[in-house]
């Protein structure tokens, strides 16, 4: 008899019942919860506008593209007022040239952002933008603009100092410049705090996850020592290494397609992120699974 048979006792009588407890059953639980790390490099601040009855945002005629990325930037991403439009760093942060620069002016002051500016915060996931493929112009890089541009213009040297004071010791400047700053980079108050939330309760997930494939560990080397052979412990290895490798290729191949269905929003991506992990590392588990019950069946 194994030790997943019993007897129970039976007898004539109609209706009887007995009551037989019955053997835990081995089972695999798997969770494919990986998270990419928001803000890993930092972020930069920006102050918006917090209404489209400002008088400034009327006063730049922006197209309704361009004020719906003025106002909701987390939800349709940050557009500058003309990528192609051919003004100097210098130019921009001199005040030139500001309803067509090529540049967004952002603050590296988390999570207050400049003093000197007045609306709602939001927040660049400096990883992400970089990831877009957008340049950021350092707070040094643009004294050192200004000070060549000070050069070539003595007359406005007076200004120009002025100005750079203000990027270095009060605005702490950077500029963002690129086609689009992508709505999965920016955060506002709420959504930067849900989404750390769910990135810190994910790892506790994964780690859950984790401990539960130790059991099948367990069986696997307790089967290998009884029959003197490695193909048992070997095969489960193969299957939980495949799993879990493959449910971080699903984080990004899961990204990936969020994206091209148009889930730009900040938690958005992360809910992606998991789905992908969760799909694609199933997937990646029975693959992994296929190929070890070559090694070992079980």
């Amino acid at each position: 008899m194994s030790e997943f048979q019993c007897r129970a006792p039976t007898n004539q009588s109609p209706n009887s019942v007995s009551n037989v407890p019955g053997y835990l059953m081995p089972a695999r639980a798997f969770f494919f919860v990986v998270v990419e790390e928001v803000g890993k490099d930092g972020f930069l601040v920006r102050k918006i506008y917090a209404s489209n009855k400002s008088p400034y945002l009327r006063d730049m005629n922006l197209s309704p593209l361009q004020q719906l990325s003025e106002l909701n930037p987390e939800r349709y991403g940050m557009l500058p007022k003309d990528p192609v439009a051919p003004y100097s760093v210098a130019e921009h942060v001199m005040g030139g040239g500001k309803n067509i620069s090529p540049y967004i002016s952002t603050s590296s002051i988390f999570p207050e952002g400049s003093p000197r500016f007045d609306g709602r915060s939001i927040f660049i996931d400096i990883s992400k933008a970089r990831q877009a493929g957008l340049r950021l112009i350092s707070t040094q890089e643009i004294l050192v603009e200004l000070e060549q541009y000070k050069t070539t213009n003595p007359h406005l040297a007076k200004r120009v100092d002025k100005i750079a004071s203000y990027v270095r010791d009060i605005d702490k400047e950077v500029l963002v410049q690129g086609k689009k700053v992508p709505a999965s980079a920016i955060f506002n108050k709420d959504s930067l705090k849900f989404t750390q939330s769910v990135a810190r309760t994910a790892r506790v997930v994964q780690v859950v996850g984790i401990v539960f494939t130790a059991y099948d560990i367990t069986q696997a080397s307790r089967e290998s020592v009884r029959l003197g052979n490695a193909k048992p412990i070997t095969a489960e290895l193969v299957r939980q290494a495949g799993g879990w490798g493959a449910a971080w290729a699903g984080l990004k191949m899961g990204g990936a397609v969020g994206a091209a269905v148009g889930i730009e929003t900040g938690p958005g991506a992360v809910l992606t992120g998991l789905v992908g992990g969760i799909v694609f590392g199933a997937a990646g588990y029975f693959g992994a699974d296929w190929v070890a019950d070559h090694i070992y069946e079980n």
